[in-house]
């Protein structure tokens, strides 16, 4: 017998005084237990609807803020909540539907207090929701007025519940209840005021996010496009604005409209917002083949972010355009001018030379050559000049399969980097992989005598570091 069956066999041998006594001494040890009995013996005498909603606030309104998995005990607060209020609705009391959305108001308030929120919660939530919804059918409330109702809740809905029975209530307000929904919802939209790319404070409201969501996902559902492109287009206040609207027009084959909505948009903000439209704007410009805005376009984004990856992103946009090989050299060009301003910029302040922990924007260059497999002119490119010090391994690993040498003297100039860089307790994982890369070149070599000798020079350079001299062993 386990011993959840012993305690059951145990509890049905007592009385009904010996229980009601174990449960009230259990009930003063533990708070939450008591509130959810104190709850449960107000709503017993069936109370008018405002003392149970005095009750219901005082057992749902917690204490203080909340971590991990502290939101299970208030979940069985919401439950009973759940059972209490669904014994009422056959009172027929249509005021019950105001104690419910209350109820559901503070539960929904009260989440923000938990540090996490589990499923638990959430079930008793969604219950919380299914109450009201039945509440609205058994109550009979006149489809228009609900219909009206549920569009207000909707700009109220906190977690996106509402979201999940949004089918059900329309399959129960009907016709008449979706025309009043749908009226209420364009009388609400109507009534924002129109914003421009200054306007950023009034676009960030919650309110008017959802009700411009409702009637534009409206619109897009009639399939009235012209309409939908007029909706969005009483806010432009945001990037993201201008970069629905082109993708809109795109996507419908109306490539003039895409271009217009792309160019006031990037030309309306800053390139940290207008970024992705700049990005839009290119393949726009080469979808209407007008080759010459596409690469101009695509050229000032590569100076604003010369460096490796926009090398490539240049270079996709040169091929597409029958243009890359032009569009290479001119970014090799750019990129080696960066180049040699920086390096003689550092050579007239010697004291002030940046660290090869830092970039440099010679980087940039033996990225490309790394990435394009030129491996000789990567590491001319390398030897030419400074280089920070994330490339060296890679660098090494490459340079290994053709001139050992070489690599392992750049791997013992990576080595310190690597090492001073772990913390106390550090495994070493990294320092310990460039030594075995060492010692695999010096054995495929067959030069077991020189890897002896820096091995040992190894060891007597960081003896100090007693887990890096560890994972040595293992070699």
């Amino acid at each position: 017998m386990d011993n959840q069956q012993q305690v059951i066999d145990y509890l049905e041998s007592l009385g009904t005084a010996a229980l009601r006594k174990m449960l009230l001494e259990a009930a003063f040890a533990n708070a939450e237990l008591w509130k959810r009995l104190l709850t449960q013996a107000t709503a017993a005498k069936r109370p008018g609807l405002g003392v149970l909603e005095k009750a219901l606030r005082h057992s749902l309104t917690p204490e203080g803020n909340f971590g991990w998995a502290d939101d299970a005990g208030y979940a069985d607060r919401v439950e009973d909540a759940v059972r209490l209020l669904d014994a009422r609705i056959g009172d027929g009391d249509p005021a019950l539907l105001e104690l419910i959305e209350a109820v559901i108001d503070l539960v929904e308030r009260s989440v923000e207090q938990f540090h996490e929120s589990s499923a638990l919660l959430d079930d008793a939530i969604r219950a919380l929701h299914q109450t009201h919804l039945d509440a609205c059918a058994a109550l009979q409330v006149p489809p228009e007025e609900l219909g009206r109702a549920w569009f207000r809740r909707q700009l109220e809905d906190r977690w996106g519940f509402l979201a999940e029975v949004s089918d059900d209530y329309f399959e129960l307000i009907g016709e008449p209840g979706q025309a009043a929904y749908w009226q209420a919802a364009f009388e609400a939209w109507e009534a924002l005021p129109v914003l421009e790319a200054g306007d950023r404070n009034a676009s960030i409201s919650s309110r008017r996010h959802r009700i411009e969501a409702i009637v534009e996902g409206k619109l897009a559902q009639a399939g009235d496009l012209d309409a939908l492109i007029r909706a969005k287009a009483r806010n432009l206040s945001r990037s993201g604005r201008h970069l629905e609207l082109a993708t809109l027009c795109r996507e419908h084959g109306r490539l003039d409209e895409a271009i217009r909505w792309a160019e006031e948009g990037f030309k309306a903000f800053p390139i940290n917002e207008a970024y992705p439209l700049e990005d839009l704007l290119i393949d726009l410009y080469r979808e209407r083949g007008d080759r010459d805005q596409a690469e101009t376009v695509a050229w000032q984004r590569f100076e604003r972010r010369a460096g490796c990856n926009a090398f490539f992103d240049l270079l996709k946009v040169g091929k597409a355009i029958s243009r890359e090989s032009a569009l290479r050299a001119r970014a090799l060009a750019l990129l080696w001018s960066r180049v040699e301003k920086g390096e003689a910029k550092s050579a007239q302040h010697r004291a002030s030379r940046p660290s090869p922990l830092f970039g440099f924007e010679r980087d940039h260059l033996v990225g490309i050559h790394l990435q394009e497999g030129d491996v000789e002119e990567m590491w001319a490119v390398f030897c030419g000049g400074p280089v920070s010090v994330k490339l060296w391994q890679q660098v090494a690993d490459i340079r290994g399969k053709t001139h050992p040498d070489e690599a392992v003297a750049l791997y013992r100039r990576l080595l310190p980097y690597v090492v001073e860089a772990e913390g106390s307790g550090a495994r070493y994982d990294r320092a310990f992989e460039i030594v075995a890369a060492i010692r695999q070149l010096r054995i495929e070599s067959g030069e077991l005598a020189k890897l002896l000798t820096e091995l040992g020079e190894i060891r007597s350079e960081w003896k100090r570091k007693r887990n890096f001299m560890k994972r040595l062993d293992e070699l």
